[in-house]
């Protein structure tokens, strides 16, 4: 799966477990950006979970926010919209998305 990235921005793909994700989104001014969590529950449905990395209510918190909200809801769209974006676990090793 990929996304088109703005400039300065890359963004690495992570297990954490055989049924878990983590998107991680950095900057090249900004420092890491936020993450979004991708967990497949027993059920068969998923759970997607969206991080700002910062603190609320600081400027540079709402400067990541402005780049990375867009990215994470359009990645969050294609994870919804994907019945197979969840691979095997030989798969997800540190797999980079371009």
């Amino acid at each position: 799966m990929a996304i088109e990235l703005p400039a300065n921005v890359t963004a690495q793909r992570k297990p954490i477990s055989a049924t878990s994700y983590e998107y991680i989104f950095r900057h090249s001014e900004l420092g890491q950006l936020g993450k979004v969590l991708l967990s497949v529950c027993a059920s068969g449905t998923s759970r997607i979970t969206c991080l700002v990395h910062g603190n609320p209510g600081e400027q540079i918190t709402e400067q990541r926010r402005a780049i990375f909200e867009p990215l994470a809801k359009k990645l969050a769209e294609q994870m919804r919209l994907t019945a197979t974006f969840l691979k095997g676990p030989s798969d997800a090793q540190n797999a980079a998305m371009a």
